[in-house]
């Protein structure tokens, strides 16, 4: 079985502003909460936006999904996405994941596109995903022993630009759990509106 999820790849400005401001949650947690609270922040070549969690996936179903994302893609065109505010899971006042959003633009074209891909996926046999869709980068997980409120760190960043990220293809990644942590491979990439 191999793990796998469909995404797109953030611009390199982008990623290096969402690296900056990790570093910097992490130094404001150090400084308010000492040894209490810790921050696993992803890293930088990690950060991306996933679309569609596949889970654990036979091989023999690795053909079908490309080709299903291959047809896919033909007809769509390549669309910006603006990295704005930063949230958690799953709220605020007792944060689990540290998130940036995107803008609401962004969000309406990332949901359609959400909404084909499941459609598509199911049609072969992929389990359709429970949870509504919410597009966002995930920053980092919060290892505390106890829930910590996040509001007042993160309601000034509610409305910051990390910038924009051009998308012309989506990525099919294979994640590898190792002891340094997750481990993302590019299986294929799709192009938008290739023929």
């Amino acid at each position: 079985m191999r793990r796998l999820f469909i995404a797109v790849d953030l611009s390199i400005q982008v990623v290096e502003r969402l690296a900056t401001l990790q570093a910097e949650l992490n130094a404001t947690v150090a400084d308010q909460w000492g040894e209490a609270v810790r921050l696993g922040t992803v890293k930088a070549p990690n950060i991306h936006l996933t679309l569609k969690f596949l889970g654990d996936t036979a091989p023999e179903m690795l053909p079908v999904i490309q080709e299903t994302l291959r047809v896919l893609c033909r007809p769509l065109f390549p669309f910006e996405v603006e990295c704005r505010g930063v949230g958690a899971f799953p709220e605020l006042a007792r944060a689990q994941i540290l998130w940036a959003g995107v803008d609401e633009t962004s969000a309406e074209v990332l949901g359609l596109l959400h909404r084909a891909l499941q459609r598509d996926l199911v049609k072969i046999g992929v389990e359709k995903e429970r949870r509504p869709f919410r597009p966002h980068v995930t920053l980092a997980r919060v290892k505390s022993e106890e829930s910590r409120s996040f509001e007042e760190l993160l309601t000034p960043l509610e409305a910051v630009s990390f910038g924009k990220s051009f998308i012309k293809d989506l990525i099919l990644f294979e994640s590898r759990l190792e002891p340094s942590g997750a481990r993302y491979e590019v299986v294929d990439r799709f192009s938008l509106g290739e023929n």
